[in-house]
């Protein structure tokens, strides 16, 4: 089959095929909004975004005396921000090779670094989620995993077949040797097009194994170290159902010039418990908050930026008590001098269990250059689009391709999901 029947929009297809099997995060995201991002008629413009409203929430009145309450919108922006692609240049040579050969030596490859560069941007997503499970000194274990499930029934993630747990390699690794029966490959998912299944189900997830997802640096601690909150009522009260994604924690206590704190680490105030979404009783464990940006102590002190917020009253109440002045820090589990010590610079690996909507993804079609390029072509397949162009550069006799994605993502509700933590193991 002479390479003379290659088309633009051949290509395109074949190109997205690949890049949808490839992709298990994505395509395990919710992809409804891209649909609404503004932009010319014939494709989205990088750089576009769009709010994302979430529903409202309310407080239970007894009784029946009315209370009317305010209504208090929650908003995640979606920005379009990244445009990955692969370009190849081709002899005209080159350009006379077979499809069953252009697939397989140049197209499978192109495309398998373009999902992987996809996927890396979307599971950075990962480092934002403030719950965890797990220990940065330990390998995974199975009760983890029913303990991450636990931790996203109690924020009432329904529970149906969009649960997902993504397990770095060495996760999954751990997880089925500790319970070998219960993570047997299957094609019975939703979708038995994608890569890297582990699982239909176990523990309420559909399991898949993913490379890309990121590791972690845990900051900079010395053996001097006792932080703790200083300065007393550092919360919002939720007066009228108000709600505050972030929030600036101001602590003390931290080893003077020898403590920094890295976005993605994650703290924990004693005394401070998370709270049922609807009844706001306590849960009994440490509300947890991830650290939004990377930021060093100044004489022992840091203000630390927080999400989500502190809310202690009102619809969207997530802790029991308001932080007491002196209340112990502990990162990522660890309180006290010598424990927090032992984190300094840790590197960890994360998994995450995560239902659909936590994350919010887009990958809308771009601009049709068909008016500019005759060997163009863009395709779409369930969320995802892909562009290919190819033009003859005169100057060197060479046929130059790009394949193009634009994507963007946000972590639109932290609630969903919960990392699951363990050592960098070397064995």
């Amino acid at each position: 089959m002479a390479n003379s029947l290659i088309t633009a929009q051949w290509v395109a297809r074949k190109a997205l095929v690949l890049l949808h099997a490839k992709s298990n995060f994505t395509g395990r995201t919710n992809r409804d909004y891209q649909s609404l991002l503004p932009g010319p008629i014939n494709g989205v413009i990088l750089g576009q975004q769009l709010s994302i409203r979430l529903p409202y929430q309310y407080m239970l009145r007894t009784g029946p005396q009315m209370n009317a309450q305010n209504s208090v919108q929650r908003f995640a922006t979606l920005l379009v921000n990244q445009q990955l692609g692969v370009d190849i240049n081709f002899t005209s040579v080159e350009r006379a090779m077979l499809l069953n050969n252009f697939e397989e030596q140049v197209l499978e490859p192109a495309m398998a670094r373009l999902a992987a560069g996809i996927e890396n941007f979307t599971t950075g997503q990962v480092n934002n989620v403030p719950k965890f499970t797990g220990a940065f000194n330990t390998t995974a274990t199975y009760d983890q995993l029913l303990q991450n499930e636990q931790y996203l029934t109690e924020a009432l993630a329904p529970e149906d077949d969009r649960r997902t747990f993504t397990a770095t390699p060495q996760t999954s690794r751990y997880f089925v040797r500790d319970n070998k029966g219960l993570f047997q490959p299957e094609s019975t998912i939703s979708d038995q097009w994608l890569e890297g299944v582990i699982s239909d189900k176990a523990a309420g997830y559909v399991c898949f194994r993913n490379t890309k997802l990121p590791t972690h640096v845990i900051g900079s601690f010395s053996t001097t170290a006792a932080p703790a909150v200083n300065g007393a009522g550092q919360s919002n009260p939720g007066a009228g159902n108000a709600f505050v994604s972030t929030f600036t924690l101001v602590t003390n206590g931290w080893a003077s010039g020898l403590t920094t704190l890295n976005a993605g680490d994650v703290i924990s105030i004693a005394g401070v418990n998370e709270v049922d979404p609807e009844t706001k009783a306590s849960l009994g464990r440490p509300k947890q908050f991830v650290v939004t940006a990377t930021i060093s102590d100044t004489a022992g002190a840091i203000s630390i930026p927080i999400a989500p917020g502190i809310v202690t009253g009102g619809a969207y109440q997530n802790v029991d008590n308001v932080p007491a002045t002196g209340a112990l820090i502990s990162v990522f589990g660890q309180s006290g001098a010598a424990a927090i010590a032992a984190l300094n610079g840790a590197l960890i690996k994360q998994s995450l269990g995560w239902y659909r909507d936590a994350i919010v993804f887009a990958n809308p079609p771009m601009l049709d250059l068909s008016p500019l390029v005759k060997m163009t072509a863009a395709e779409s397949f369930e969320g995802y689009n892909i562009r290919f162009a190819q033009q003859w550069d005169p100057s060197n006799d060479v046929l130059p391709a790009r394949l193009d994605s634009i994507v963007g993502a946000v972590l639109a509700y932290p609630e969903l999901a919960v990392r699951n933590i363990e050592v960098a193991s070397a064995a």
